[in-house]
């Protein structure tokens, strides 16, 4: 209970940190000071992810060591993830080192806390979470080709339909080599308002009112429109919604209980099984693009 307090605690506090970052994206310091905050509440996902922004802005210092031993010796297992989370990086994992032999960098938009970073821990990375660091995927403060790989994960369904082109000339923008975009799309099968509406009004999970609000994008509205900028792509299928939904409310119910329950189940869940999937109805799909 201390520990979920000083969290809320430790967030309020560090929503200054939004607006700071907003006015200079750029400035290490600023992001290498999050860091720090965010490790003292506790937030040791989130200070990783900042002190990883200010080690690619060229942060150095004698205090980084000491802060980054701080941050991994109190990072959470991987295996206790909630089960949809898990699911996604280890797909968004083996994309990527498929793709990346090396210490490549990744830039992340929409990463949330950037747990992304902890499954590619030898890479560049940069975190961009407009909630978290005040920085938006729509003005991304780099110039052309900064990335090797872009990765967007869950976002699209968070942006309005009519600034979906927009954002995805940023991503290609910024890449040099891939962009990634796994995502919940449309299925002409099922109701996707009533399964939405189910989950809001269960939950009141925040993310469930964005996604009604901006309403899952189509899959051949967005390839149509990698094509139309020249480029090529492959698309590929994963999870099933039935499970997905199922974990959801497994998760929100087990929360109110005993969290060292849920933390056992995803264990064994993430540990156990691989990624189930669905050709009829995947959870996400992967569309991965060649920038050359």
């Amino acid at each position: 209970m201390f520990s979920k307090l000083r969290h809320k605690l430790g967030l309020r506090i560090l929503r200054k940190y939004c607006r700071r970052i907003s006015a200079r994206p750029l400035d290490a310091d600023i992001h290498y000071a999050f860091a720090k905050d965010a490790t003292r509440f506790g937030l040791y996902n989130l200070g990783n992810a900042e002190l990883k922004n200010a080690e690619f802005l060229g942060y150095d210092d004698v205090e980084v060591a000491s802060l980054k031993k701080d941050i991994d010796d109190n990072l959470s297992e991987h295996a206790e993830l909630d089960v949809n989370q898990y699911q996604r990086f280890k797909v968004l994992q083996s994309h990527l080192q498929r793709l990346l032999s090396g210490d490549e960098s990744i830039l992340d938009i929409g990463g949330g806390h950037g747990l992304l970073s902890q499954f590619m821990p030898d890479n560049h990375y940069f975190l961009i979470e407009p909630s978290v660091n005040g920085i938006s995927g729509l003005e991304l403060p780099f110039s052309d080709n900064s990335f090797d790989v872009v990765v967007t994960c869950h976002v699209l369904e968070h942006i309005p339909a009519d600034d979906r082109a927009a954002f995805i000339n940023e991503l290609t923008r910024v890449a040099k080599q891939n962009v990634l975009i796994f995502n919940p799309f449309k299925n002409s099968e099922l109701d996707d308002q009533e399964r939405l509406l189910l989950l809001l009004d269960v939950t009141k999970a925040s993310w469930a009112a964005e996604h009604l609000e901006c309403g899952f994008p189509a899959i051949e509205e967005i390839c149509d429109y990698i094509s139309s900028k020249g480029l090529s792509y492959t698309v590929k299928e994963y999870g099933d919604i039935y499970a997905s939904i199922a974990t959801v409310f497994m998760s929100y119910f087990a929360g109110k209980t005993n969290t060292d329950d849920i933390r056992r189940i995803n264990r064994h869940l993430n540990q156990e099984y691989d990624q189930l999937t669905s050709s009829k109805y995947p959870t996400n799909i992967m569309i991965e693009i060649l920038i050359k």
